[in-house]
């Protein structure tokens, strides 16, 4: 006889239907190795030896299950046998002891003249719980056993009544019940106690079901009450580090205000004019009465000098009898509960309602900011979810509008400004410069004086401008030699450089091909470099340019060599750069930030990203102050405005917060540069003509 076990799936309990062999040489059904295998993993593990096997493709999964011809060939045979045996036993009268072993074997019970506790292991895997519908099945599987125990038993059948139903017959006893049954009732019997086993195992996969479910569920919520705690301490953290930043940004406008007051004071109470006076008074007398030549003029100039000094000697004592002076001191704070600082920590219940609420903390924190403390969480949950700023106890430095000190007209569109010396230059987009002086070098708070106009390109007059090959200036910049302009035209990626001298006259041979998609060209006048972007290898360069140049040079040997400051990476997207004497700025036009990069050591030193904006506005242009703070420039981008676009330009102070503490508004306004004393030069356009600005 065919081993029952040798052709019975593991998995599904039942005889092999298209059995599969997988690698490590264990078969199974084709349906049921299939429910096996991940398909988001690609990976089978073998329910029998729990191997792994990995594959690439549920298509390469199925190719390597082969079919196994030899189990199918067993089971075919088996099934044979077995319809052999059924057509056998239909034969045989139920009366003879041969047929009621046959009966009893078939359904699993037990003639009432053989031992019960020979069958009962034999009938307990007949009903196994899961699998009690195969039960006729798997008794004909060990038909052969049973026989044999039959076999050994020679006393006769009793004839009583069948407990089932009450007829005297030949009884037989079930094995999962004990009851006497007759060969009439098996069937029925048997229904019943599977249909039993049917519903216990039902109650128990609910049972364990409804287990798992709960199991889930407090795992979700563990991970949920885990993600509320992390982000409770993230914020924590963050109003922490806020508090010292603010904290950190007072000491500085504390420090400030009394470094101002320090100045004032001594500029006040100084005496190093006073003391210069009266030397030179005394040298003029002492060499007065050493010359023979003593007039009555050269005594009388001397007279008008002592009593000017007495005269300031008066107003300085008068003023120090009239004012004390002054000296800092700090008052102590009041005394503060530190809950009013940090929050007031609360425990609540973790439902499926809140699991659906992905702003909890904000909930709870503008709960402990109303004014009703018997608000119920529900209400708060049910609210609409607001994200709010998170409230300082302490406002950052105030907001002033900067001052506008002069302004001057300008007969073009005012693209580019430049200051060298006590010069400033203001240039358009095609070539028109005009030339102001000051009246002295660093000294940008007075109105510069009109000079001259230039123009550096004859060639293209301003009828031409709303052609396709217009050229047009990407960049202007002033060295201590030249006027460099990068001219292109606009529909080529390449330009060319040329060098003018501040007259506006082309250098001989002062032209050179720039084959970089470059649109910045900045001059560092005190170190004599030139900075370049270069927005296709996203890389700044520089140009070291000479201070002095020979007959023998030639200028293309300049431009041709160029030198990496520093390689952004690939997510940054360079617009503008801005330099001072200590640190280079690039704007990053993607994510709106500006990293500022030592110029010596090339290290990033801090990075802003602009917060100040809204739907409306972006950071297109940025400069830098002397103390290495930042000037943005936000422009309107709204789609639908039909007039000027709108500007926005932002100081920033030095402190790690980066909080505003100057705002300009303007109207089309375009080029921008900030001085060597931090005062702000703003181009403004007026129909076709314009306006230079200064602002401190």
């Amino acid at each position: 006889m065919i081993n029952v076990n040798l052709i019975t799936c593991t998995i599904c309990r039942n005889y092999f239907g298209d059995p599969r062999q997988i690698p490590c040489s264990h078969s199974f059904c084709y349906d049921c190795i299939s429910g096996c295998f991940d398909n988001d993993a690609l990976i089978l593990v073998c329910p029998k030896c729990q191997q792994l096997h990995q594959y690439n493709s549920r298509e390469e999964f199925e190719n390597g299950c082969m079919f196994d011809g030899f189990l199918a060939s067993m089971v075919a045979q088996f099934k044979k046998n077995q319809s052999r045996l059924s057509a056998l036993s239909s034969g045989i009268k139920f009366r003879s002891t041969s047929s009621m072993s046959q009966i009893s074997t078939t359904y699993g019970f037990i003639p009432i003249s053989t031992p019960v506790r020979m069958f009962s292991q034999e009938m307990n895997s007949y009903y196994d719980p899961s699998h009690s519908e195969r039960s006729t099945s798997s008794i004909f599987n060990q038909q052969q056993s049973s026989s044999s125990v039959l076999s050994q038993s020679t006393n006769r059948l009793l004839i009583a009544k069948c407990q089932s139903c009450n007829i005297k017959g030949a009884l037989l006893v079930c094995t999962h019940c004990d009851n006497v049954i007759c060969v009439k009732c098996v069937e029925e019997h048997r229904n019943v106690i599977n249909d039993e086993i049917k519903h216990e195992w039902n109650l128990c996969k609910t049972k364990f079901q409804s287990l798992q479910q709960e199991s889930n569920r407090f795992e979700t919520d563990l991970e949920a009450c885990r993600c509320k705690a992390r982000d409770l301490q993230i914020s924590i953290h963050q109003q922490s580090d806020t508090l010292i930043q603010t904290i950190a940004s007072y000491k500085n406008v504390y420090t400030d205000l009394i470094e101002k007051h320090r100045r004032t004071y001594k500029e006040i109470f100084t005496h190093d004019q006073l003391v210069k006076d009266y030397e030179s008074i005394d040298k003029r007398i002492n060499d007065l009465l050493r010359s023979k030549d003593k007039t009555s003029e050269k005594i009388s100039n001397v007279s008008f000098e002592i009593e000017h000094l007495e005269g300031q000697l008066d107003n300085l004592s008068k003023f120090l009898a009239s004012n004390d002076i002054k000296f800092p001191v700090l008052t102590l704070p009041e005394k503060t509960d530190n809950s009013l600082l940090m929050g007031t920590l609360k425990f609540i219940p973790l439902n499926s309602h809140l699991l659906q609420c992905s702003n909890l903390y904000d909930d709870l924190q503008s709960e402990s900011d109303s004014e009703d403390d018997d608000v119920p969480i529900e209400t708060i949950l049910n609210k609409p979810t607001t994200i709010d700023p998170l409230s300082l106890p302490l406002s950052a430095p105030a907001v002033s509008n900067k001052i506008l000190l002069w302004q001057l007209d300008y007969k073009s569109v005012p693209y580019y400004i430049r200051t060298y010396n006590n010069q400033l230059f203001v240039c358009d987009k095609y070539g028109y410069i005009s030339i102001y002086e000051f009246n002295r070098m660093n000294n940008f708070r007075q109105n510069p004086t009109y000079i001259r106009d230039i123009t550096l390109f004859n060639d293209n007059p301003k009828s031409t401008v709303n052609d396709d090959d217009q050229t047009i200036i990407d960049s202007f910049a002033l060295s201590k030699l030249w006027i460099i302009v990068l001219k292109r035209k606009k529909t080529e990626l390449y330009g060319t450089i040329y060098l003018f001298t501040h007259d506006g006259k082309l250098v001989p041979n002062g032209t050179c091909l720039h084959n970089y998609p470059s649109r910045e060209l900045t001059m560092d006048i005190d170190t004599n470099v030139l900075w370049s972007l270069d927005q296709k290898q996203l890389s700044l360069f520089y140009y070291q340019l000479p201070d002095q140049v020979k007959c023998s040079d030639k200028f293309d040997d300049y431009f041709q060599n160029r030198y990496l400051h520093v390689q952004f990476p690939k997510s940054l997207v360079p617009k503008h750069i801005s330099v001072n004497k200590n640190v280079v700025a690039v704007l990053d036009k993607r994510r709106q930030a500006i990293h500022v990069y030592n110029k010596k050591t090339r290290q990033e030193l801090y990075q802003h990203v602009n917060n100040y904006s809204n739907t409306t506005y972006f950071c297109w242009d940025m400069a830098l102050f002397s103390d290495n703070s930042l000037l943005l420039k936000l422009d309107e981008t709204n789609s639908l405005k039909s007039g000027p676009s709108k500007h926005i330009y932002l100081q920033l102070d030095t402190t790690n917060q980066r909080h505003v503490i100057g705002l300009i508004t303007e109207i089309d306004a375009y080029g921008m540069i900030i001085t060597s004393t931090d005062e702000i030069f703003i181009g403004v356009r007026i129909n076709k003509k314009g306006f230079i600005k200064c602002y401190v």
